[in-house]
């Protein structure tokens, strides 16, 4: 009996260890239509159709916009969300007639993904 309470604590702590141990962030991937040359981060991202993962580099966030196999890497932060997006929403600025994408809430998170500046 003490045997099995203690295999069932060790598999409990580290089921714990490891959910704790993934990144917040969507998993898979997401595509972003952008109309025009966008400024995302610190880089300028040209129109077109882009596949996004999110991945951690360190403690770090970044967003991975790929098209036609060139990347872009932008770090971002996440907002927890109180309930789930229900339809995905781009947040723009404009900079000196630049188009600038601040934040992204992807259909289905918890989350805002805000883009460093």
């Amino acid at each position: 009996m003490r045997k099995t309470a203690l295999v069932l604590l060790t598999f409990l702590g580290i089921g714990l260890f490891l959910w704790a141990q993934q990144p917040t962030g969507f998993t898979g991937s997401r595509e972003v239509v952008l109309s025009q040359k966008t400024l995302i981060g610190d880089q300028i991202l040209p129109a077109g159709t882009y596949k996004v993962t999110h991945v951690m580099e360190g403690a770090e966030h970044i967003m991975v916009f790929t098209q036609n196999k060139k990347e872009f890497r932008v770090k971002c932060n996440l907002e927890p969300i109180e309930e789930k997006v229900q339809f995905t929403k781009y947040r723009y600025d404009s900079v000196s007639g630049q188009q600038v994408l601040d934040s992204i809430e992807f259909r289905g998170d918890t989350f805002r993904h805000v883009f460093a500046k």
